[in-house]
């Protein structure tokens, strides 16, 4: 338990906010972990509520905390920023270890949005890869793709714990360029539910893709991506 100074010039909730941010950020206080209620702090160091309501809500504003109705105040779980442009870069990018799962890879006939989002021919046929990804261990996103035929090498290959971009550039010297994005809020299908652990009835980020060849502007491949929307955060950096 740590202490504030009454005569310091530092107001106090400012004191309490700085001591429960550092036993955040040093891992003395866990994600998920429950804090005390603001009566139990108020009690413990002598302060008004409102003094320690006044450090919660900062730090609530500052994402490190949050308040479930009915359960209290929780350390947040740190989200991970989704501005890079693939799940590896994604990862390194805000310190988690990157690694894949392969649930099915095959060829099938190219559907109306694969036709017209991919700039494909009746009758043609595209690669479906569907993969669990994991972050830390922890499985956070389920990615539907659909390639064109061209892509043929992905059947081939074990794409687990592979960098998929990394892939398409050493063996089809693939450099992504634009991409068309869309994205919002959805509820898993059954399958997405159940290769994450989470009830149906979770309220998920859903992200739908095309990404284009950065040297001939033809599409890459189109994907459908589930995030757990507790764990995502989209970020769009000022040009």
């Amino acid at each position: 338990m740590f202490e504030l100074d009454q005569t310091s010039i530092v107001p106090l909730y400012k004191q309490l906010k700085d001591k429960i941010k550092e036993a955040i950020l040093d891992g003395s206080l866990k994600p998920n972990q429950k804090i005390p209620s603001e009566l139990e702090l108020s009690q413990t160091y002598q302060i008004s509520r409102i003094t320690v309501r006044n450090a919660i809500s900062e730090l609530v504003d500052e994402d490190l905390l949050e308040k479930k109705q009915g359960k209290g105040t929780f350390v947040c779980t740190p989200k991970i920023d989704v501005r890079s442009p693939n799940f590896t870069m994604m990862c390194v990018t805000n310190n988690k270890v990157p690694s894949s799962k392969i649930i099915e890879i095959v060829k099938q006939p190219a559907s109306e949005r694969d036709i017209r989002e991919l700039n494909l021919a009746a009758g043609d046929e595209v690669i479906y890869l569907l993969r669990l990804l994991f972050a830390d261990g922890e499985p956070v996103m389920v990615e539907h793709n659909y390639f064109p035929e061209r892509f043929s090498k992905l059947l081939e290959t074990d794409l687990s714990d592979t960098s998929l971009y990394a892939f398409l550039r050493d063996q089809y010297s693939v450099h992504l360029g634009g991409a068309y994005k869309s994205i919002q809020i959805a509820e898993p299908t059954e399958l997405e539910a159940e290769l994450l652990h989470i009830p149906a009835s979770t309220a998920m980020m859903m992200i739908r893709e095309i990404v284009y060849d950065k040297n001939t502007d033809a599409p890459v491949h189109r994907t459908k991506q589930y995030l757990l929307g507790d764990r995502f955060k989209y970020v769009i950096p000022k040009k």
